[in-house]
């Protein structure tokens, strides 16, 4: 036999093929291991996106409530008794207070005898001028004298009708020495002492403060983005850090209607439910309303703005490196960076500080970031 003869292929050993398959149950691992990580960086992106749906918008101060009425003295006296402190839960036409009203007092008697005097004027009037009007008629008189008793007869009508309305004002003075509540609350203020001299109408202190805190009325300042999503009737979660992390449950009630000119922000009021009196006005809170925008708004680093005579624009990179000058309406201005409500996606890559020469179509080379720049773009 020759020894040229060619000798058959060798067959890969025990340990290369051992190599082979572990190599490809690598590759298959980090295959399994970029899917994995691109599903959940996807699940992330559609939680964070929900979870900013629900935009926190203010942090306000709860007024005391729908019902807060300051109880003034209708009438000058003094204070003879009062019934009620600070805390009192009252009910509505429950007695607060008494005063001490000798002025009035005097004056209605005054007035009443006085009408009683012109009653009995206009009786004895009624009773001339029926008499002169039958002897004119017998021509015993002459008529002007029957017309001149009649005239006198109807101005003491008149008289007495005036003292009428004088001691009806004089009683209802009266009445109001008597100081009661206007409805169901609580008493939160209590300004007056035995013997204290307190004056009529809103011109003295007032007596008592009555809040009705069964339901709290909330002020929030909703920004000019999101006034246009506020509905009446719309839930609104409210969170107070003084009560524990449990938001409670309120409800848009009004709008302004209209935004402020100075901070162009709509001025919304929320009711929230405080039957078990366990919430007290005054607390500071924060504000959550489910509020949704046309498009998303974006935070974006100030130096990337282009001021040019068409508008502002951003320098956005495109899948064949060129530049595109997208057009972009400018939210809120957080000094180092700024909010974008209109114009950018989630997939634009943004040119950082651009030069003023570039222009639509240019084409570029995108560099790697630095350190820096990857650190704020997180």
């Amino acid at each position: 036999m020759s020894s040229n003869a060619p000798h058959p292929a060798a067959k890969p050993s025990r340990g290369a093929r051992l190599v082979l398959v572990a190599l490809g149950v690598l590759l298959a691992a980090l295959a399994i291991f970029g899917i994995v990580r691109r599903v959940q960086a996807r699940h992330q992106l559609t939680e964070d996106t929900d979870r900013n749906a629900i935009v926190t918008v203010a942090t306000i101060s709860p007024k005391a409530s729908p019902k807060d009425a300051q109880v003034y003295a209708r009438t000058t006296g003094y204070v003879a008794k009062w019934y009620v402190d600070i805390g009192t839960k009252v009910k509505k036409g429950q007695r607060l207070a008494e005063l001490d009203t000798p002025d009035v007092d005097n004056q209605l008697l005054q007035g009443k005898a006085q009408m009683r005097t012109d009653q009995a004027n206009e009786a004895f009037a009624k009773v001339t001028a029926d008499r002169y009007a039958k002897v004119a008629a017998q021509g015993l008189v002459a008529q002007q004298t029957a017309d001149q008793y009649m005239a006198q007869y109807r101005a003491d009508v008149a008289t007495v009708q005036a003292d009428q309305a004088n001691v009806a004002r004089l009683q209802s003075l009266e009445d109001f020495k008597h100081i009661d509540a206007p409805y169901d609350g609580i008493v939160t203020q209590r300004n007056l002492n035995i013997g204290a001299l307190v004056d009529a109408g809103a011109s003295g202190s007032n007596l008592f403060v009555i809040a009705d805190t069964s339901k709290l009325r909330v002020y929030v300042d909703v920004p000019e983005t999101y006034a246009s999503s506020v509905r009446v009737g719309m839930p609104a979660d409210v969170s107070l850090k003084t009560y524990g992390a449990k938001p409670i449950a309120g409800t848009v009630a009004r709008t302004a209607d209209a935004l402020d000119p100075n901070t162009h922000t709509l001025r919304t009021e929320i009711d929230v439910d405080n039957a078990g009196q366990s919430l007290v006005p005054g607390v500071y809170a924060d504000v959550k309303l489910a509020l949704s925008t046309a498009t998303r708004n974006y935070v974006v680093p100030a130096n990337t703005l282009l001021f040019r005579s068409e508008g502002l624009r951003v320098a956005i990179v495109d899948g064949q490196q060129r530049i595109h000058l997208q057009p972009v309406t400018l939210g809120r201005d957080f000094g180092s960076t700024v909010e974008i409500t209109d114009g950018l996606t989630d997939n634009d890559h943004i040119v950082l500080s651009p030069p003023d020469s570039l222009y639509e179509g240019q084409q570029v080379k995108v560099a790697e970031p630095n350190a820096a720049q990857r650190q704020r773009s997180h």
